[in-house]
């Protein structure tokens, strides 16, 4: 009984020193910040400069002829993995503008009027939740557990993302992109070994379609042997059922329907259903980068005139 209650009040004794060390922590944490609003005012001039020139640099960083949109796009792949795009997408990804063998002037084919406008361009894949071959989400961070079998990978759909300068060059530069990828020779060896394989199933369900039409009509209408036998205290005189195979047809017909609508859907490799669509709100706004400018120039300004002072202190210390 004694162990018992030595245990709870080293417990309850445990709860207050750690309710002890988070009310000294926010109190310190809470002097430290008034310090440096303190030394800001004291430092004003400095302060308010700081956060004047950071909010400038804000403004013209987002000025018209420098802000940046994103444009996004779903891509559907046929015959090709969408990991395999994705190493592919890796030349844009990792271009560099100052390199001519590496820049996406070079990579996509693009005059330098449109290659300087782009800024970036990234891949991501699609997540299927529901197992239902419908894109659910954008692995945007790209940590999705590979060890996850249900919230799997997608195959046949991969994500775009194009950050550019000139939203009126973005068909030219979608065109360019889909041209790079489709004319990949591993792209075109995958999609061309796919398109023949769908053609080949329904090549071979044709022909055995014919074969068990042919085979069904002569089972039928051929005559059989007389038999006898007795099924359930009943005397059966000749053979009382014919094999149509129309269960093989019937599977066989869906096998070829399946092959035949997939086929339909094999113009290319790789292609964008609704192509790249614009964001028309820029990454780089005036509002944004505005207050941006306002905060870091803010936190500038305390930091420095904190450092001035206890700079002053230092110097005095050493005077004296």
């Amino acid at each position: 009984m004694d162990e018992k209650n030595t245990k709870e009040i080293n417990l309850l004794d445990l709860i207050k020193m750690f309710n002890a060390w988070v009310v000294k922590v926010g109190k310190s944490f809470i002097n430290f910040v008034l310090y440096l609003l303190k030394a800001g005012y004291r430092k004003k001039y400095l302060t308010l400069t700081l956060i004047v020139l950071c909010f400038a640099i804000g403004e013209y960083m987002a000025r018209p002829n420098n802000r940046q949109y994103a444009a996004d796009a779903m891509a559907s792949l046929y015959g090709v993995d969408a990991f395999t795009m994705k190493e592919i997408a890796k030349q844009l990804e990792q271009s560099r503008a100052n390199n001519q063998y590496t820049s996406l002037g070079t990579k996509l084919s693009l005059p330098d009027s449109i290659a300087n406008n782009i800024v970036s361009f990234s891949s991501y894949y699609v997540i299927d939740y529901l197992n239902d071959s419908t894109p659910d989400v954008v692995d945007f961070a790209n940590n999705h557990s590979l060890e996850d079998t249900l919230n799997a990978r997608m195959k046949d759909r991969i994500y775009f993302r194009l950050v550019t300068r000139n939203i009126s060059q973005v068909p030219q530069v979608e065109k360019a992109i889909l041209n790079f990828f489709n004319s990949q020779p591993i792209v075109q060896l995958k999609y061309t070994a796919r398109r023949n394989e769908l053609e080949g199933k329904i090549d071979i369900s044709a022909a055995e379609m014919q074969r068990l039409d042919s085979l069904a009509k002569l089972t039928y209408f051929k005559d059989t042997e007389k038999q006898l036998k007795w099924s359930k205290d009943r005397l059966i005189v000749g053979e009382q059922q014919k094999q149509l195979f129309y269960g093989e047809m019937l599977l066989l017909q869906k096998v070829k329907a399946e092959a035949e609508s997939e086929l339909l859907t094999y113009k290319q490799p790789v292609e964008l259903p609704s192509g790249f669509v614009v964001n028309p709100f820029p990454l780089n706004g005036r509002l944004k980068y505005g207050i941006y400018g306002i905060l870091i120039g803010l936190g500038l300004g305390l930091a420095l005139a904190a450092c001035l002072e206890q700079l002053q202190k230092v110097v005095q210390f050493f005077r004296k």
